[in-house]
């Protein structure tokens, strides 16, 4: 094996072991068995050149098939502002007013929408042109931009950089981290969300999707210091329940606001939690 899958780029360690074969790459998957990190590929290469095709061929569109409904009204679109409303939520004590944001990997722009709604500055990056012009035009205090993670150039510092279901497509996890160290003022924060491949009975498939990599709470929070960051806090986080979801309902009734913090979205562990939430500091 080459250098790529010879060490493991979370912890260091050689003990992999073969998973899978990742279908839509058609490439080999292997798990670090000392901190779960799952690797796609065998070399840096050849997971950059197609993973880079994919996207070239509007991925995003193919896998979402539509966009956001403007009101919100389907269960695609009502899906993606219960996920943001968490997310917010989760960051909230972290962000100011005046706070200027770069979102990484808008998709089809459920946060800098709603971020814009609520008057913040945002800056969106996004690969997908159909995407970004289905956005632009409903942006009053934000801009959009078309172009990649790997690529874009700015010279702007910001508040608060939003990664939401992007980081584990990113073939150079730690210098992509690093490059954009740049764009973060000292004492910002840096806000990730990716799937948890640690979730216990899972009947999601890490092998259909484009992913690089695929992260264990740990082989994340490894990752994030590693690249220089002030790790603030990472939780795993699950759907209610519906008795839950009756509870919250309840409590905000009577006391208008919510019994879970992050609802509707709620702290897990490593084998509920169907995602992995991260908050880092640029010290």
């Amino acid at each position: 094996m080459n250098d790529r899958i010879s060490k493991c780029l979370s912890c260091e360690g050689a003990n992999f072991k073969f998973y899978s074969y990742n279908k839509s790459l058609k490439l080999p998957m292997y798990i670090c068995q000392d901190c779960n990190l799952y690797v796609t590929g065998e070399s840096s290469s050849e997971i950059e050149a197609l993973v880079s095709n994919y996207y070239d061929r509007n991925f995003w569109d193919n896998a979402r098939k539509g966009g956001l409904s403007d009101d919100y009204s389907d269960s695609y679109s009502r899906g993606r502002f219960r996920l943001w409303s968490s997310q917010f939520k989760y960051c909230i004590n972290h962000i100011k007013k005046e706070s200027r944001i770069l979102e990484i990997g808008s998709g089809h722009g459920e946060a800098i929408r709603q971020f814009d709604l609520l008057g913040y500055q945002v800056i969106g990056i996004e690969p997908d042109k159909k995407n970004v012009e289905n956005i632009r035009k409903d942006l009053k205090h934000s801009t959009i931009i078309n172009d990649k993670a790997e690529t874009f150039q700015l010279k702007s510092e910001f508040d608060l950089i939003w990664m939401s279901h992007v980081f584990e497509h990113l073939t150079s996890p730690i210098e992509f981290l690093q490059r954009i160290r740049k764009n973060l003022k000292v004492g910002g924060i840096i806000f990730i969300e990716v799937p948890n491949v640690e979730k216990k009975n899972d009947h999601r498939t890490f092998t259909n999707i484009p992913h690089a990599y695929n992260y264990s709470k740990l082989s994340l929070m490894n990752i994030v210091k590693k690249s220089n960051y002030k790790i603030i806090r990472c939780d795993c986080i699950k759907s209610p329940m519906k008795y839950q979801g009756m509870i919250n309902k309840i409590y905000n009734k009577i006391f208008n606001k919510d019994f879970y913090p992050y609802y509707p979205r709620l702290i897990g562990n490593t084998e509920s939690g169907e995602d992995i939430r991260i908050l880092a500091m640029r010290d």
